[in-house]
């Protein structure tokens, strides 16, 4: 009766350690729980942010050809108004000449040839100028005075000038896409990069955390070693988990 009784004394002692080794156990199930479900959130979220990366790079990728097929157009559309504005030239250095022999037969007498001549450079000055207006080199409704009172002088040309009019003119086309910047969308790519990076680590922080979970649980009865080790998990999945949401979860 008394081993009955010693018994029955002994009995409720152990099974309050029985309990405290449950609730022990539960809470860190709980807390490798709340970290594995924080690394997978973190793992999904770089996974979804991966596809627009994607879609950057392609974007990237894409104007980068446009642009280079708008600065090959470009320049072939300045060559062509460099060419057609040499030819302009020639028609003022040949009404120039008939203007020095308009002189020169004005000087010998014969007023009727030179009239000729110099109406003849007149035209020959118009009729350079209306091709280099028809051609794109100027534009059509600023040569108005040139048609109807030719200028001696022929019309100025801006290499920079017909290369910014040719931008803009690419840019604002029907058929335009606008003004691109691939760069744009290549850093937009990079930064994305880097917040999937940065998830990466977060993630892993966050397992090191369940890492010390299991040591705790493995060292629940060395009471200093599962205290630092639960402890620091707890630190490092607090930590992980705070900045992983600030940083780059939500950015």
């Amino acid at each position: 009766m008394q081993g009955v009784s010693e018994k029955s004394e002994s009995d409720p002692g152990e099974s309050r350690r029985g309990l405290d080794l449950t609730a022990q156990q539960w809470i860190i199930a709980l807390l490798v729980g709340v970290a594995t479900v924080s690394a997978a959130g973190f793992g999904w979220r770089a996974a979804a942010t991966g596809s627009t990366a994607a879609y950057d790079d392609r974007q990237s990728i894409s104007e980068t050809i446009a642009v280079k097929q708008q600065e090959m157009d470009i320049g072939l559309a300045v060559s062509g108004d460099t060419r057609n504005y040499s030819r302009y030239l020639a028609g003022y250095a040949l009404a120039a000449e008939l203007e020095n022999q308009a002189d020169g037969l004005e000087q010998a007498g014969d007023r009727g040839a030179a009239a000729a001549a110099r109406r003849e450079a007149v035209q020959l000055r118009r009729s350079a100028t209306r091709r280099a207006a028809d051609a794109g080199v100027f534009g059509n409704s600023t040569i108005a005075d040139d048609l109807s009172r030719p200028s001696p002088t022929p019309r100025p040309f801006s290499f920079e000038e017909r290369l910014r009019a040719r931008t803009a003119e690419q840019q604002t086309g029907v058929n335009s896409p606008g003004e691109l910047n691939p760069d744009r969308w290549a850093k937009e790519a990079e930064q994305i990069r880097d917040r999937i990076n940065g998830l990466a680590v977060w993630a892993f922080i966050v397992l090191f955390a369940v890492l010390m979970f299991s040591l705790a649980e493995a060292n629940s009865a060395r009471r200093p070693v599962f205290y630092l080790a639960i402890g620091t998990g707890m630190a490092v999945l607090l930590v992980g988990v705070f900045f992983g949401l600030t940083v780059d979860f939500f950015a």
